[in-house]
């Protein structure tokens, strides 16, 4: 009996392989899903070895968004801000409707090249193709509120709570952004 377990084991195992399940695949890493937003640990795209890596993945998948958009988190996290644009235009590119994309270039204007007027239509436009993408309305709200615009800052954010659900984490979030604001 032990022995036809194990023989169906390795079996199993080597049909995995042989049908493409057992190779190396994409890590999973950024998802334009609203419904799974976690944080991101900055260690999958830190360093070179990472970036080369995720580079790997676009070069070897250019028609796939999340490709792109992985390999500009691995170059915006190593501080290569041009190139990290360009992996997230090329995102855009493939499907316009990734508010991570958009929400991205905003993050290397906002963020790295402390740039909020550059960023700001960036995130707007995060928030029109991806109205349910949490972190679009955060960024741009925090971003409205850097650039000295209160009222905006304020529509944004009840906008966004109309838009997002009452138990997503970033609502909570902008509901005490707004309470600073006030």
């Amino acid at each position: 009996m032990k022995k036809n377990i194990t023989l169906v084991i390795t079996v199993l195992g080597l049909s995995l392989v042989l049908a493409g399940c057992g190779k190396a695949t994409q890590p999973k890493t950024a998802t334009p899903s609203t419904s799974t937003n976690q944080a991101l640990d900055k260690s999958q795209y830190s360093g070179t070895q990472n970036l080369n890596k995720l580079e790997g993945f676009a070069k070897a998948n250019p028609n796939d968004a999340i490709s792109q958009i992985n390999a500009g988190m691995a170059a915006y996290n190593n501080n290569d801000y041009t190139k990290a644009i360009d992996y997230y235009n090329n995102a855009i590119k493939i499907n316009p409707k990734y508010g991570i994309a958009y929400n991205n270039i905003g993050n290397v204007y906002f963020r790295g090249l402390k740039k909020p007027t550059d960023a700001l239509p960036y995130y707007e436009k995060a928030t029109q193709v991806e109205p349910d993408y949490n972190y679009g309305w955060f960024n741009l709200a925090l971003c409205q509120q850097a650039l000295g615009d209160k009222a905006g800052a304020k529509a944004t954010i009840t906008q966004g709570l109309k838009v997002l659900a009452s138990n997503d984490p970033l609502a909570v979030s902008l509901k005490k952004l707004l309470d600073q604001i006030k």
